[in-house]
């Protein structure tokens, strides 16, 4: 039975060709729909996989390297007067040195790693700051020996330079 034939077209072909249209819509809403629920169950997968970790375990939040303590010592010194105030000990320098500020007769001795010379050699005059970190690294014969980080000059002003 055809209710209507134009151009040789029927009512039943109309009818059927707009199903096919609803149903072609139907199809693709569906596999919209199921390509996004797979993209975002990769995205869980992959999220749930990924251990993140930063290369050495930091104390805060922001993955920095931050301090609550100075890492470095300073010390305001004289070169001990004893004749053994520079040595080598198993190529590691150790100082013999006086602070500024403590008794006549107390010295110390500070070990410091390999030989480093470069760092005291323009030293002018007989008074100091050594920088070394406060740490030690490595042992020499039981004992720590410190990296020095630089050694400044203490210079004296004169009284012009005062006023």
């Amino acid at each position: 039975m055809v209710l209507c034939e134009c151009y040789g077209v029927s009512a039943y072909d109309l009818v059927e060709a707009k199903a096919i249209k609803d149903i072609m819509k139907i199809k693709t809403a569906t596999a919209l729909v199921w390509a996004f629920t797979g993209v975002m169950c990769l995205f869980i997968v992959l999220s749930s996989l990924g251990h993140c970790s930063v290369s050495k375990q930091h104390n805060n939040s922001l993955g920095t390297v931050m301090y609550t303590e100075n890492p470095l010592m300073y010390q305001a010194v004289t070169l001990s007067s004893a004749p053994d105030s520079i040595s080598n000990i198993d190529g590691n320098l150790n100082l013999r040195v006086k602070p500024l500020g403590a008794y006549m007769l107390y010295d110390e001795s500070i070990l410091f790693c390999g030989m480093p010379l470069d760092k005291l050699r323009n030293l002018r005059g007989d008074r100091f700051v050594l920088t070394y970190e406060r740490v030690s690294h490595h042992t020499v014969q039981g004992l720590g020996c410190h990296n020095i980080v630089r050694a400044d000059s203490i210079v004296q002003r004169s009284d012009e330079e005062k006023q």
